[in-house]
């Protein structure tokens, strides 16, 4: 694994007002390898309205169950997790809209 995806650290902050903002920063670095998503579960993710853009996967400890990162300066959203019986976990993330 010699690639880094970024998960958001969310802090939640309040203005004058009274009013609460959540601010994402994606600072928490995780080391990752990145696959393609295959054919079938392209189409797959496609039934469901989902465009499966890649796989991510990561050490099993590293993951607290985020449904966003970023990775090359991209924003994605997990939409599906599988743990690998190696004590680690593939991502399968979609680019997200307006990300």
């Amino acid at each position: 694994m010699n690639d880094i995806l970024f998960f958001p650290v969310v802090t939640t902050v309040e203005d004058e007002l009274g009013q609460k903002e959540e601010i994402e920063d994606y600072s928490r670095q995780v080391f990752c390898e990145k696959n393609s998503a295959s054919r079938a579960e392209f189409f797959s993710a496609g039934q469901n309205g989902i465009k499966a853009s890649c796989v991510l996967i990561i050490n099993l400890f590293d993951y607290q169950k985020e449904t966003r990162l970023k990775y090359e300066n991209d924003i994605y959203s997990v939409y599906r997790t599988y743990e690998r019986s190696d004590e680690r976990i593939e991502l399968y993330c979609e680019v997200r809209a307006g990300g």
